[in-house]
């Protein structure tokens, strides 16, 4: 579904989520190798894990049951963050931030190196014009290894609950599919509620069946701890509301697209003028 247009069509998982050059760095000995380093590095680990996770929470297995290990725990804290940080909606807020101080940067470099040559000069100015510079930052801070150990660490610190729907109705991903949400005012703008808050609540989609839900330890006073790593069994009729409503901030928040299995579940939230 195209949340712009809000016009439902079908494609096959190749095509889903792909733009040519996002990742592309053309001034670089290996213009792809932000692009190799995903394909090398995190999709296989993600391939893996989750087809694990799917397996674990097959019909068979009963509710209440935990269904990932530790180390299995460690790695899908890692794999959230690797798909918050390399999306368009991150490039967006990244952009923003670029924006916002590189004309501070640029001053203190003046300032620090002073007198510059016309050759420094020129380029000082091709990190305003030319994107590569800009997309060479967005790399280097997306990709930083300390950052993304202590944002990892701080999500495997919160309860991980996995939501089964028993019965006739799925989840909704999209292109942004780690998704944020204030659990008071229910806004879930990207990169607009902090890890930190025990107000925040982050769902991601494993499959159509299963989602992900991950509580700081705080939430609901420390009621949901006693679950963390668990299956939870949600009944697709009883819980319909709560199924439509994580589906429709899915919608809400992505960037461009949402996917589903059946057409059916994105026609139910096309918004009618």
């Amino acid at each position: 579904m195209d949340r712009r247009t809000q016009k439902i069509f079908s494609t096959g998982v190749r095509a889903v989520g792909a733009e040519n050059d996002f990742y592309t760095l053309d001034k670089m000995e290996d213009p792809y190798c932000w692009e190799h380093f995903y394909a090398d590095a995190i999709e296989p680990l993600m391939g893996n894990l989750i087809s694990k996770i799917t397996a674990q929470a097959n019909l068979l297995v009963q509710n209440g049951t935990i269904i990932i290990r530790d180390f299995e725990k460690t790695q899908l804290a890692y794999i959230m963050i690797m798909q918050l940080l390399r999306g368009k909606q991150s490039r967006e807020y990244e952009r923003c931030l670029y924006q916002k101080y590189l004309p501070n940067v640029q001053e203190s470099v003046k300032s620090v190196f002073a007198p510059l040559s016309n050759e420094q000069n020129e380029l000082l100015q091709k990190f305003i014009n030319d994107d590569y510079y800009f997309k060479r930052t967005s790399m280097d801070v997306t990709l930083h290894e300390e950052k993304i150990k202590r944002f990892s660490t701080a999500i495997y610190n919160h309860d991980f609950i996995f939501y089964r729907i028993q019965g006739n109705a799925e989840f909704v991903t999209s292109d942004h599919p780690v998704m944020f949400i204030n659990s008071i005012t229910g806004n879930c703008i990207p990169f607009s509620n902090g890890l930190l808050k025990s107000s925040t609540l982050i769902f991601y989609p494993i499959s159509p069946k299963l989602l992900l839900c991950v509580a700081h330890p705080g939430f609901f006073f420390g009621g949901l701890s006693k679950k963390d790593c668990c299956l939870i069994d949600l009944n697709a009729n009883a819980e319909s509301r709560f199924i439509r409503t994580i589906n429709r901030k899915q919608i809400e928040q992505c960037s461009q697209h949402a996917f589903a299995q059946s057409e059916g579940v994105l026609k139910q939230h096309i918004t009618k003028k």
